[in-house]
């Protein structure tokens, strides 16, 4: 049995996927994905991911994909008392900032609560498990911009 099993969540957006090939390919990992293709919710047809969940299940021997939204607390915390994880990448997330203004409620319940939902089942049922948040420089504004650089 293979002890290396990694959660990601996000699995079918850019970043997740490419984590989920990576340590598949690279690290010997078994994958479990999570993603509901919230972006098709997000953004419409154009914003549909299912392509890279086929494209994952069909290149990934042994990828496993769960159907779950990260805000779905029970969820999260059977899933992650079910897979106990070696390792856990986040990248699920509400990713448009300029849709976040349109959207605070479901934009904050994706981005905070959900990650908050994998923090408390990560503490629950896999403490000694690294946690790897991915976010993006637009949590912090313009202020970085502001910052004097020097070559």
């Amino acid at each position: 049995m293979n002890t290396k099993t990694l959660l990601v969540t996000g699995s079918s957006g850019l970043i997740g996927s490419e984590v989920c090939m990576h340590f598949a390919r690279e690290l010997g990992y078994t994958i479990h994905g999570v993603d509901n293709n919230q972006r098709a919710v997000f953004f419409g047809p154009q914003g549909d991911t299912r392509w890279n969940q086929q494209r994952l299940a069909t290149e990934l021997p042994g990828f496993v994909h769960h159907e779950l939204d990260i805000r779905d607390r029970a969820g999260v915390l059977a899933l992650v008392k079910t897979v106990r994880p070696s390792v856990i990448v986040h990248t699920a997330a509400q990713p448009s900032h300029d849709r976040a203004a349109a959207i605070p409620f479901d934009d904050f319940d994706t981005n905070a609560v959900g990650t908050l939902n994998l923090l408390e089942a990560a503490r629950q049922a896999c403490p000694e498990s690294p946690f790897v948040h991915m976010s993006t420089n637009k949590v912090y504004g313009d202020a970085p911009n502001r910052i004097a650089l020097r070559e």
